[in-house]
């Protein structure tokens, strides 16, 4: 034999040992496991402690599933009263047994049976006009199959909520109590309340909102609030610049020398002259534009049927004072 297909062979070997040797430890510490919390829960119920048994014999069926320790189980759970528990877990003691063809199956069915006539059942009915698109059922926070809506549940007693909820509706929700053996209880899930629909955005004038003839209006109050701030600068440094005039016409004389106060006066006019005819040409052209962009806004029907968008622009003018609009369409 091919001495490197040697070594392969070796290694996998090896290799199947260790895997099958460690998965051997893993088993037999969970029996170990299982047979300690199995003998836990029988000194807890030989004790009459039968509420914190029954959490150890699951545990312990749950790390090493046993025929034996699922009866025990089952039994352990009718003393306490769970009997829908009990009575399920007895029907699996029973599958289990059948299929590893051992005895107890027989005896799991008669224990089975006889805790029929005590089961208590819940029933939770949707009628159609409660089946709205999306539609989920649940009992204590776990979905209800759509297939056993209206069919029996058996129940252990106790408190269980049901909720019902689907995308656009409020989800809606109720407790039901099962008293004790042999109690039915039954629900009909109400049709859920739909979610409000959001406000439609506000309108202005007849127009809706981003149509063209409100965007230009818009757009008109915006310019028409430059032009008026522009006009009342114009005016402020207006008023200004006479005040100081006159404040200089004692220190000048009529060949224009004045005193270094007079002369500081006059400079002072020159600029603010200048700033109040700028801000007034350009807050007139706002205005004016603001007009033009108002009365020139499409009607409502003029919106909502032209095919192309319209942008517009105000600026100063390349040449001179004041603004200029323009538009793309």
């Amino acid at each position: 034999m091919n001495l490197r297909l040697s070594a392969a062979l070796g290694a996998f070997t090896l290799t199947s040992v260790v895997a099958g040797s460690a998965a051997a430890q893993t088993d037999a510490n969970a029996r170990a496991l299982a047979v300690q919390l199995f003998d836990e829960a029988e000194a807890l119920f030989s004790k009459g402690k039968v509420a914190d048994a029954c959490p150890k014999y699951a545990e312990s069926y749950r790390v090493d599933p046993q025929i034996g320790v699922l009866v025990y189980l089952a039994e352990c759970y009718e003393k306490n009263g769970q009997l829908a528990s009990a009575w399920g877990s007895f029907r699996e003691a029973e599958e289990m047994a059948r299929r590893r063809g051992d005895p107890r199956a027989d005896s799991a069915r008669k224990q089975a049976a006889a805790l029929e006539p005590r089961l208590s059942f819940l029933v939770v009915t949707v009628p159609e006009s409660s089946r709205v698109p999306g539609l989920e059922v649940l009992r204590g926070g776990v979905p209800i199959p759509q297939v056993i809506w209206g069919s029996r549940a058996a129940l252990d007693p106790g408190r269980y909520r049901i909720q019902a909820r689907a995308p656009g509706y409020r989800p809606w929700q109720t407790d039901v109590v099962i008293e004790g053996v042999g109690a039915p209880a039954a629900l009909s899930v109400p049709a859920l309340v739909a979610e409000p629909k959001p406000a439609k955005p506000l309108s202005l004038g007849s127009e809706d909102v981003g149509s063209g003839a409100s965007s230009r209006r818009i757009a008109a109050i915006a310019v028409g609030g430059v032009g008026l701030v522009g006009v009342g600068v114009g005016g402020f440094f207006g008023l200004s610049a006479q005040s100081d005039l006159s404040d200089s016409e004692p220190l000048c004389n009529e060949a224009n020398f004045c005193t270094p106060r007079g002369a500081e006066l006059r400079e002072g006019v020159k600029s603010k002259a200048l700033v109040a005819t700028v801000a007034t040409s350009v807050g007139a052209a706002a205005l004016v534009t603001a007009v033009v962009l108002w009365f020139t806004a499409p009607s409502a029907q003029e919106s909502r049927t032209a095919k192309s968008s319209s942008r517009w622009a105000v600026a100063p003018r390349r040449e001179g004072w004041g603004m200029e609009l323009t538009g793309a369409f």
